[in-house]
């Protein structure tokens, strides 16, 4: 019996201490900074729910002994860095992380910039995002819209071929024209045309903090009315450590970067400073098509007990080789065509430089109330020379009615050596006040955007040769005609008057509503047009309203909806091309776009061009659990007088427009990511659509109508779709993407060869992240 008892408490010993191993988990790790892979000595790290916490050591490592086994919950932080929180199970006795805290600027966005963001569970918009660490993963040089093109219902080209240079960026098929894009909260859209000229900022993407992208009408409440959705970029340059950064890169095409940074860390426990210039070059992927772009990006700041003032300045001088021209099917499909580009001469280039500057402002008067100022100005000027030879000497206005002896028809006489100078210097200044009183339900907003915008456009022969005539007044200095007159010159003015208010509200605990309404007065002006004296004034009154709710039915799963009534201006070019008005009449002549006097003359007060109007309505649903998230998002998009690409190009390869009087785009679009194992995520979306005219008639040269209905609508492909994996260990990392992009047409005809043929296009990358040391305090 005492020798049972004996074996009894052994046995009874022995489970305990193999119960006791099994209950204690030694967990050891390392925490670094996820953009640079240096250690982060200093920095927390505490299991969830208890008292076990630890501080890393000087190489930023860290041991927790006695760590409860089964699923557990650590957190990290650092000061300058966003908290990390990540669930893991602790079966092992001995385990080890790596966890990697994402950069988080001591000086943050400010309201004007939060107040246009989208929020998971709150906002009903359908919208994604990208963070600092995922866009340091992805194309290291390519231009902002490569790297949205893999977002949902999203895709680009580019003029060059390997995404740097002139990029176009597209939403559900809506050109960047109807996309709303921002930067700090302000608009980035050309007041004029509408456009977004990335490349006029190259290299942002060193300064940007994330980027989000919200999808269907209205989603901007300020600022260039949202069609397709809208782009809002934040960028992040101040850092709370001194510190300097070079950097140099190279790839295929004879692509090469260069960067320097510099932070001077907090002076005076308030002041910052931080700069930035790079350059980045490269021959295209297109032949004749390289480009050469200097960037800048300068920043001060100043950190108050309850305001944070900010001044910006970026921008970059750039030069290039024009290559807006495409080329056929054909020869897109051959190897040994494929990279043609039919702008060939090496004196067709451009030069433009655009500053950007920006002051913001944020006061918090208490907890409640908060003021924000932006103030901004942009100046734009440059200009780029292409081949002139395709024009008559009328078009450049070589006649004697405008001075010159003539020896044969202008009508008929070319140059084939004909070089054209186009230039434009744009000034735009523009005021963004906003108010936001938070209460216990949500929160107010009120605020408005006020710009002015002027513009002068000319253009000239900038070379040619003994063939062109002699100027009756003197005008002609050898062999290049370089004189002051120019046979187009004319000024544009815009201005913008749009006060907003914009509501969020929790009706019940989980159902939250949101609800914008926005007014806006824009005045159009063409004057001081040479030659021809064309001189109007058109302004536009739009009330644009927004409603939606989400419902989160669990911790889980959300649904939310949506209306928005959009209206939008034309193009000042939609009413008047005046750098074509010299186009010869046999041509097709290029007039002022209004009705006529049955004098002839033209009636300024109603353009043939009507705005714009669209009635959309979006109903999605949501998942998340932990990693894992799934979304799907359907829309109906109802216009009336959309204006639809015509299947033509103008000279600079623009497509051509005009008013259709009602289409409908409708279609579902899905996304998903989940992680495979600790070390593998996978991730995809899927957009199918519909676009169709519903009633739209052309009518030909002879005046024949030629009735549209139910065609599908050029540029919108009915098919978008991307799929990712990306696997990450001990700092390698690897990935593979895939990209389709669904057949679209080019005209509203519905004519089999008049298509893009649907393509796949896949990428992958391997790399690894040396750790190069720790960092300095």
């Amino acid at each position: 019996m005492k020798n049972f008892i004996s074996i009894l408490v052994t046995l009874l010993l022995l489970m305990q201490m193999r119960l006791s191993a099994q209950e204690r988990v030694t967990l050891t790790g390392r925490v670094i900074d996820d953009e640079t892979g240096m250690a982060l000595p200093g920095s927390n790290v505490l299991i969830e729910n208890t008292t076990l916490g630890t501080t890393c050591d000087a190489q930023g490592n860290f041991q927790l002994q006695h760590a409860p086994s089964g699923k557990v919950a650590v957190l990290a932080s650092f000061i300058g860095y966003k908290t990390r929180r990540i669930e893991i199970i602790l079966e092992k006795p001995y385990v080890n992380l790596t966890l990697r805290l994402q950069p988080q600027p001591l000086v943050s966005p400010a309201i004007t910039v939060v107040a246009t963001r989208a929020r998971e569970r709150e906002s009903p918009v359908a919208f994604s995002a990208l963070t600092r660490s995922e866009l340091t993963q992805r194309h290291p040089a390519q231009d902002i819209p490569a790297l949205l093109s893999e977002l949902p219902a999203t895709t680009f080209y580019s003029e060059n071929g390997n995404g740097l240079g002139y990029n176009y960026l597209s939403i559900r098929g809506f050109d960047q024209r109807r996309i709303a894009v921002h930067i700090n909260g302000v608009p980035q859209n050309d007041p004029e045309d509408h456009n977004v000229y990335w490349i006029n900022f190259p290299d942002l993407l060193a300064n940007v903090e994330d980027i989000q992208v919200q999808r269907g009408a209205g989603s901007a409440f300020y600022g260039p009315p949202a069609i397709g959705g809208s782009v809002n970029i934040v960028t992040s340059n101040f850092s709370q450590h001194r510190g300097l950064a070079a950097t140099a890169g190279g790839g295929t095409y004879a692509t090469r970067k260069y960067s320097l940074a510099l932070n001077s860390g907090v002076l005076h426990e308030k002041y910052l400073l931080s700069a930035r210039v790079s350059r980045l070059q490269s021959d295209g992927y297109r032949e004749q098509s390289w480009v050469d772009l200097k960037s800048y990006f300068l920043g001060a700041a100043r950190v108050g007990k309850k305001s944070i003032t900010r001044l910006h300045v970026y921008g970059g001088p750039i030069a290039d080789h024009l290559a807006y021209y495409g080329i056929s099917k054909d020869e897109a499909q051959r190897r040994d065509t494929r990279r043609r580009n039919p702008i060939r001469r090496p004196d067709e280039i451009e030069n433009f430089n655009q500053p950007h500057f920006e002051l913001l402002h944020e006061y918090r008067v208490n907890d409640r109330w908060r003021v924000n100022n932006a103030a901004f100005a942009v100046h734009g000027y440059g200009f780029f020379d292409y081949d002139g030879s395709w024009a008559p000497f009328s078009y450049y206005r070589l006649t004697p009615e405008y001075g010159f002896a003539a020896a044969a028809d202008p009508e008929e006489t070319y140059v084939d050596s004909l070089l054209i100078r186009a230039y434009v210097d744009n000034m735009q200044f523009g005021w963004l006040p906003q108010v936001t009183w938070n209460h216990a339900r949500g929160s107010v907003t009120l605020g408005a955007e006020l710009r002015r915008h002027r513009s002068l456009h000319w253009g000239r022969i900038q070379k040619g040769d003994s063939e062109l005539p002699a100027a009756i007044s003197g005008e002609f200095r050898g062999l290049n005609y370089i004189g002051a007159r120019r046979y187009y010159e004319y000024r544009g003015a815009k201005d913008i008057i749009s006060p907003y208010i914009h509501t969020n509200v929790a009706l019940l605990p989980n159902l939250n509503a949101t609800f914008d309404l926005q007014f806006a007065y824009l005045r159009y002006q063409l004057y001081d047009e040479k030659f021809l004296g064309t001189d109007f004034e058109i302004p536009y009154h739009f009330l644009n309203p927004r409603l939606g709710v989400n419902y989160n039915v669990t911790p889980e799963f959300n649904v939310f909806a949506s209306f928005s009534r959009t209206s939008r201006e034309p193009r000042l070019k939609n009413l008047y091309d005046a750098a074509e008005a010299s186009t010869p009449a046999s041509w097709g002549a290029i007039t002022p776009q209004f009705a006529q006097n049955t004098d002839g003359s033209y009636d300024f007060g109603q353009p043939l061009v009507k705005p714009e109007k669209l009635n959309d309505v979006e109903l999605g649903f949501g998942y998340r659990a932990g990693e894992m998230q799934a979304v799907m998002n359907l829309f109906y998009m109802d216009f009336r007088d959309e204006i639809v690409k015509s299947g033509q190009l103008d000279r600079f390869g623009q497509p051509v427009t005009g008013n259709a009087e009602r289409t409908l785009h409708t279609g579902v679009e899905l996304s998903a990511r989940m992680p495979l194992s600790p070390n593998l995520m996978m991730s995809g979306n899927l957009m199918l659509s519909n676009n169709e005219l519903k009633r739209h008639t052309i009518y030909a040269g002879d005046g024949a109508p030629q009735i549209l209905d139910g065609n599908p609508i050029a540029g919108f492909p009915d098919v978008l779709a991307n799929a990712r994996m990306t696997f990450s260990n001990h700092g390698w990392q690897a990935a593979l993407a895939m990209q389709h992009v669904g057949k679209k047409h080019t005209d509203n005809l519905n004519i089999a060869e008049n298509t893009v043929p649907a393509f796949t296009v896949f990428h992958a990358s391997l790399g690894y992240r040396f750790p190069v040391g720790s960092a300095l305090s």
